[in-house]
């Protein structure tokens, strides 16, 4: 055997080691290769627009996309209501399910070692804007989910849902991880086309729709009766009916009307001074309407900027009726409420009565004794006598009844206070009982039917906001005193429409969706914009 020489060795050997030792750095090269492409097929699948540099020798991706700030569009748009034919199915990229303003702000770069990793930015939005949105989509706030974004923020666990779907419990808006968030509530979005239901025609949020109703008419002529003078008859011939018999739609803002159209005319914006002037002498009109506006259409879901202060909410809640006041008033029988009254004694009034008729007829007898001169004599002495006793006894019963109706008033004035609830049905069925509305129609539908009346007649909306501030005047001060019963008995039909104003209004803060309300506006406060993806 011939000897090995050095050189042999380095051919034979060190050759495939270096071969080997190359391997890997070609592995790596081919497998980043393939993953550029990969991604990049990705990305142009995705309809992702980015920018991809890779490392040969040490295989990291880098990938940088565009960060970008969306908006809604238009509602008049055609696209608003549809579903984006583009929609990326990236991690972080939910928000393109939908149609959107889009405007770059940046960009942030990945780095990659794997396809899987893959994913895009998330966008930034309003939080308003994005809850405006979804709601008018059709979505449905999740009570559990607000107060649980209200009380833990950023903590949130990840998966709570903030709005659902309209017709199942799927989740439509989520908290996600906050990977990319930027100390930013992270928000992933979901939509199927089966669960729209809305459309261009629909009622956006921050908008209320109110309509005349069967009984808008014997209700405004109820109300009319009672402001009616001479001048307002003129001035009801020469003006007619006052507006538009249409329904009408009405933006309720922060601080109250914001913008109302007929649904006649909706180019045509209206000009409702009376119940939209939050300064100056219509200040305490568009308050009342604004509050009852919100309690009727908050309950029915939606996104509201205008809040019920919580002094209107506490008024609500207490009982500030005397019941002998709804005995007085004809609303009530004496029978459904507590004893409020002391009973009158009729004992020495039939003992007084007794008496006479005894005294009128021994003076009879007596004048039959008599002889025919003198009888005619104490005849004519006994009619004068009761004549004069006629009128003494009528000026005493006058003066007698005087007293126990001022007695009666005071003990119905300081008698026990009725809830609101009691109070808003006996009127209701007061109101059904003078023909002023139906045996069917609820509290609600009256309040609904009132807000139209007050849109359309400012002397109503002016009549009906008067009771509510002396409603609350006088549940402020200790309760109701004569001059308060003396206006609610002049203005009935009023007080009754109050009492259902009211009722609707502490409905609204008891009902899950009026929480939720309340949830909703201060996640918003606390949350301007939001990460979405």
């Amino acid at each position: 055997m011939s000897n090995v020489s050095a050189s042999d060795i380095i051919t034979y050997g060190g050759v495939p080691l270096a071969v080997l030792g190359v391997l890997p750095t070609i592995f790596t090269s081919i497998r980043s290769m393939k993953m550029v492409r990969t991604v990049r097929k990705t990305l142009e699948r995705n309809g992702v627009a980015a920018l991809t540099r890779s490392s040969l020798l040490s295989g990291i991706l880098e990938i940088e996309m565009p960060r970008k700030s969306i908006h809604p569009l238009e509602r008049s748009d055609p696209a608003y209501f549809e579903l984006s034919k583009t929609a990326s199915e990236l991690k972080g990229g939910s928000y393109t399910i939908f149609n959107w303003k889009e405007l770059v702000v940046g960009s942030k770069t990945y780095r990659l070692m794997y396809h899987d990793e893959l994913s895009q930015p998330q966008a930034e939005i309003e939080f308003e804007q994005l809850l405006a949105f979804l709601l008018d989509r059709g979505a449905v706030p999740s009570p559990a989910g607000f107060n649980d974004l209200r009380t833990s923020g950023l903590w949130t666990p990840a998966g709570t849902k903030l709005l659902l779907s309209p017709c199942t419990a799927d989740g439509v808006l989520t908290v996600s991880t906050p990977d990319d968030s930027d100390g930013i509530l992270s928000l992933v979005l979901s939509w199927c086309s089966e669960w729209d239901r809305r459309d261009g025609d629909s009622l956006p949020p921050y908008w209320v729709r109110v309509s005349p109703g069967m009984d808008y008419e014997t209700l405004g002529k109820a109300l009319k009766k009672e402001e009616k003078s001479e001048a307002d008859d003129a001035l009801e011939r020469s003006e007619g009916s006052g507006g538009p018999q249409s329904s009408m739609c009405i933006r309720i803002g922060l601080n109250g009307i914001e913008n109302a159209y007929s649904e006649d005319d909706p180019k045509c914006s209206l000009s409702l001074l009376h119940i939209s002037s939050h300064y100056g002498p219509n200040a305490s009109t568009a308050f009342w309407f604004a509050c009852a506006a919100t309690a009727v259409a908050a309950p029915r879901g939606g996104l509201w900027r205008f809040t019920i202060p919580e002094e209107i909410l506490s008024l609500c809640a207490r009982d500030s009726v005397p019941c002998g006041v709804m005995v007085l008033l004809a609303l009530m029988e004496e029978d459904a409420v507590p004893m409020w009254r002391t009973p009158f004694d009729t004992q020495l009034e039939n003992f007084e009565r007794q008496r006479k008729i005894q005294e009128q007829s021994r003076l009879i007898h007596q004048e039959y004794r008599l002889p025919p001169e003198q009888r005619q004599a104490a005849w004519r002495a006994r009619i004068e006598k009761e004549h004069f006793d006629f009128h003494h006894d009528h000026q005493r019963k006058i003066l007698e009844q005087e007293r126990q109706r001022e007695q009666e008033l005071r003990e119905a004035l300081s008698s026990q206070r009725l809830s609101l609830a009691k109070v808003a049905e006996a009127n209701r069925k007061w109101l059904v009982v003078n023909g002023h509305i139906n045996e069917e129609t609820s509290i609600t539908s009256v309040v609904e039917q009132m807000l139209f009346c007050m849109v359309q007649h400012e002397e109503m909306a002016k009549s009906i906001a008067a009771m509510l501030d002396r409603w609350k005047n006088w549940s402020d001060n200790g309760g109701m005193n004569k001059a308060h019963f003396t206006s609610v008995k002049e203005e009935q039909v009023s007080f009754a429409l109050a009492s259902c104003f009211l009722f609707a209004i502490k409905e609204s803060s008891m009902a899950a969706a009026g929480g939720v309300v309340a949830d909703l506006q201060e996640c918003l406060r606390i949350w301007k914009k939001v990460r979405l993806g």
